[in-house]
């Protein structure tokens, strides 16, 4: 009788592996547009238990969601307005750029070599175009996954809205830990995710912010559009704001502008990287009770493993397991 209930156990332990698996491969063409959907549902859930009460849960929902994608493309169409010459120009505005000669000479005295700037800055655009037309075949199969992705991601973001809470109380239910290990798994779990969120998307709006300052204040145009582009780049490891400091300040050198060139470098290694380390310290370390390495640990390792969605779900999944470590700690190592 044992061996026949352990059969049978077995069994249904293997059945339960192989309709995983099968899960796991359809879940996995569209794994970054349900991260996103999950991130963007964390973000918008509190509003949603605000307004449920008094329109219903379907109506506020449908309201999140289409004012999510109003304010996406809000950004978008202020972003390509405030883009040099805009977007669609771009190649011909990069064709009309021209490296002085004096630069070129500059450059050649520092390195000893000479090295061809405006063949290299004229080569730009044809590069891009090749880069763009050249795989036919994988811009349609990529346009048609983007399509898929965003419409799932839509989906899923609205009934994580209406059945977040009651999906998240599925899960527990079903975690074979006792309701207090769960109770702190939810805890710790809400607490590292707003933590990361803010750290994250708060510290990159107001860095590019501050950078944005200091590109006003040498005078560069289109700040708006840089702006942004280093909110964007203050998301990634190691490339930060310094993706655009860095190029503005070598442009300005280039036009014999060495004061204003001067001025951006130290502003970039004083301003902006103090608020940088105070705004990271105050808003991701102090809420996830996370260690600044090991933020940064999982930052590297979630783009590696996730995608770009992997610097919020690095912190998040590192934190979690140290939860995890301590749990069993106190329920079987010290017991």
């Amino acid at each position: 009788m044992v061996d026949t209930e352990r059969l049978r156990v077995g069994f249904f332990a293997l059945v339960l592996l192989v309709f995983g698996y099968l899960v796991v491969l359809i879940v996995r063409p569209f794994l970054t547009a349900l991260l996103v959907a999950v991130l963007l549902a964390v973000l918008l859930a509190p509003v949603q238990r605000r307004l449920a009460p008094r329109v219903g849960e379907r109506i506020s929902a449908a309201g999140l969601v289409g004012l999510a994608v109003a304010a996406t493309a809000a950004v978008g169409a202020v972003l390509v307005a405030a883009a040099p010459t805009g977007l669609g120009d771009l190649s011909a505005t990069l064709e009309g750029l021209s490296v002085p000669t004096a630069a070129e000479q500059r450059v050649e005295r520092l390195l000893g070599v000479e090295v061809p700037l405006a063949s290299i800055v004229e080569s730009v655009p044809r590069r891009v175009a090749e880069l763009l037309v050249g795989d036919l075949t994988g811009l349609v199969s990529a346009t048609t996954d983007f399509f898929l992705g965003a419409v799932l991601f839509l989906f899923v973001l609205y009934y994580l809205l209406v059945d977040g809470d009651r999906l998240v109380d599925w899960v527990g239910e079903r975690l074979p830990f006792d309701d207090a290990t769960t109770a702190a798994l939810r805890e710790d779990a809400h607490r590292t995710t707003w933590a990361v969120l803010k750290g994250h998307v708060f510290v990159a709006v107001v860095q590019g912010g501050v950078a944005g300052v200091g590109l006003l204040l040498v005078g560069l145009p289109n700040v708006l559009f840089w702006s942004a582009v280093m909110m964007v780049l203050e998301l990634f490891p190691v490339v930060g704001v310094a993706g655009v400091l860095g190029p503005a300040a070598l442009w300005l050198g280039f036009q014999n502008r060495l004061l204003a060139a001067a001025f951006l470098v130290v502003y970039g290694a004083t301003a902006v990287a103090v608020v940088d380390d105070y705004l990271r310290a105050r808003v991701v370390d102090r809420g996830s009770s996370l260690h600044s390495a090991t933020v940064l640990v999982g930052v590297f390792g979630g783009v590696y493993a996730f995608g770009a969605v992997g610097l919020f779900y690095g912190p998040i999944v590192v934190g979690l397991f140290g939860t995890l470590v301590r749990l069993f700690d106190e329920q079987y190592v010290d017991g």
